[in-house]
Parts: structure tokens; sequence; C-alpha cells
């Protein structure tokens, strides 16, 4: 499955890809090829002293051992990693990223500890629901949203603004949670009660969060936006990943062709487990084939467009690693199921 991208069943025809079979019965495709732009060849000009942006020296050029080591952490979401490169290289090629890296790190791990008074003065870093449902508190934020280095789907990259916090789901919704609500476990890979609930449609997880707010706990619950939903993925990063990938997700590689209990796997840096891997989520937007015009508020996408699938984020037990990417989006009808689709929910107090 390597290098392959999930069509939408509703727009395959508009599409251009050669299809095949996914070991989860999906439809799949190959993306097509960004064309290479002709270039004349020039005589190279003579090369440049750059300033590093965190000491403002003049930067070295980089050794093969200071390139293999920014290549092992550059993904890392370990800040002590980018402390020990910029002790071992403070005037290295790499220097300036791997400070702003180590100040997002940072900053993620105060936010991971509990929001400042003033982002979320009466909301505590984590809260459980009846169902059993465990919610972390995602602080408020502004990241870029997309990818320029894969499917066209995936650009305009953007600024995106998350004003207010909200709590997200610690885990994909369970069997068992599944069960509670709804009276009835659709999965196709029973008996595993804190596994995610999977084969089910975006409709079915309307009903669901439909019967959780007829509760009237103080909250209302939903489908993260597709925004939310990267910017909590990503966790102050701006890789491919949020971390390593074998570490944070249950994929094709290290599945064994199943889904498994929820949050064995590391979480990321604000304490979401299998945000990678495991089930693809629904989120709440109409599906886009790009981002020009979507909100940059972190709102739904929810007007213009073909209006006829719905986004789902975060690849699957089934996918292979480029299709369990940060940035990664597809799209199924809203009527749709498959033992590769399952969901978390998003909750935000009624006050606010």
């Amino acid at each position: 499955m390597a290098g392959l991208i999930l069509l939408s069943l509703s727009g395959a025809s508009n599409r251009s890809a050669s299809a095949g079979q996914g070991k989860g019965g999906e439809v799949i495709a190959k993306p097509t090829p960004t064309p290479k732009k002709t270039t004349t060849t020039k005589k190279n000009p003579p090369a440049k002293t750059t300033s590093n942006s965190k000491t403002g020296q003049p930067a070295k050029s980089a050794t093969a051992a200071e390139i293999t080591f920014w290549n092992s952490i550059k993904d890392s979401t370990n800040p002590d990693d980018f402390k020990e490169y910029l002790k071992k290289y403070p005037n290295g090629e790499f220097a300036g990223l791997a400070a702003n890296r180590l100040k997002t790190l940072e900053a993620a791990k105060s936010s991971n500890n509990g929001p400042t008074s003033s982002s979320a003065p009466n909301l505590p870093r984590t809260r459980t629901n009846q169902a059993g449902i465990e919610f972390v508190l995602i602080p408020p934020g502004t990241f870029m949203m997309g990818s320029t280095n894969h499917g066209s789907n995936e650009k305009l990259v953007h600024q995106v603004t998350i004003s207010q916090p909200f709590y997200m789901g610690e885990y994909e919704v369970t069997q068992q949670q599944w069960l509670y609500v709804m009276g009835s476990n659709p999965s196709h890979f029973k008996d595993c009660a804190n596994c995610p609930v999977e084969q089910v449609s975006w409709e079915d997880t309307q009903n669901f969060i439909n019967k959780l707010n007829e509760g009237n706990d103080g909250f209302r619950y939903r489908l993260p936006t597709e925004a939310e939903w990267e910017y909590a993925c990503r966790a102050g990063t701006t890789g491919d990943y949020a971390g390593s990938l074998s570490e944070m997700a249950w994929y094709e590689e290290n599945s064994g062709g199943t889904t498994h209990v929820v949050g064995q796997k590391q979480p990321n840096a604000w304490g979401l487990a299998d945000m990678h891997g495991n089930v693809s989520e629904w989120c709440e937007d109409w599906y886009h084939e790009s981002y020009y015009g979507a909100p940059t508020d972190g709102s739904a996408w929810l007007s213009g467009g073909q209006q006829k699938s719905r986004v789902l984020r975060g690849g699957s037990w089934d996918y292979d690693a480029l299709l369990s990417r940060s940035a990664f989006r597809t799209d199924r009808t809203p009527d749709s199921r498959n033992r590769n689709y399952g969901f978390r929910i998003v909750a935000v107090a009624r006050t606010q």
C-alpha cells in the first residue's frame, strides 16, 4: 500500500488515478505526480554565507555528522534532543530551526501540564463523562495547516488560529463506550471492549453524539472540525508525524491486520493517543478538494464544495505510513461504513 492515497467513493470518477484494492476492502489510488519544472542549467553561483537565526553568527556548512544528527531528531517530540543538538552545534546549519522547535515543544509541554488561567480559567486539564470517555483540554493557539509535499488536497498550506480551548477525546471512542450509549456493537473486530469501535458511518456518529447531548451534563459534544483535528494531532509539531510513527501508531507495518486496545502506543505532546493509526477518524466538515477558501478560525467548513462526503483523518491499522501523516486527509459519503472507520469526539463547555 506504499504511496497510495484513498479515493472518495463519491468523487472517484472525477480524479485521475489508477485504482487498486486495499486490505480492508477499500478502493485506493496512486496520486497524480506533480509535473517537474523545466530548468536551464546554469553555472553554480558563489556560495553564500548564511547567518544563524539564533546566534547571529555566520553558519558553518553542515557536516555529514551534523546532517545525520539533525535527520535523527527533526521530528522528535523530546525537547532534550534539540537541546543536545544546540549544545553540539551552537552555530550549526539547523540551529535556528532547532531553537524554534525547542521553544514550541517546551510551550506544548507547559500546556500539557495545564493551561494558564488566562486561556482556561475554570477548566481542569482532564475530565471524564458518564460514558467513561476521557478528555484532554487542548489549549488555544495558531498553526500551519496542510502540506506542500504530498497530495493537492493538502494544499494550500494556511495559518489557522484556534481562539478557545476545547476538550478532545484522549482516545478513540471504544466498543465498550459505544455499547453503553447505543446498546449494540457494530464493530468487525468484536470481543475487544477497549478497542476502538469501527464500522460506524458519519451518520452513526451523529446518533451517538445526540444521545450524549441528551444527558445535559454541561458540555456540548460533537465531532472535531478538520482544523481542530490536525491542530490537536500535531501538538506543536510541523513534520509529517507528531513523533516516531512506529512508537505512536498501529498501522500496516505493525498492526497484524487488526485494531488494538486504545492508548497502548505513545501519546503526542498534548496527551492524545492513537491520533496516527488504529482507525480513521470522522470529522465534522464537508470534504473539499483543496484548502483554497477554507476557514482560518478552526471552524467546520460547511459551505461550498460538492457536499457529498465528509472528512476522515489519521490513517488506520490497514494504511501505510504515507496515509498516516498529520496532514493526510480523505473522504467518504456520510453513510459509509468500514472496519477502518471510527471516531473521537470533542466536548465544549455550554457556557462558552
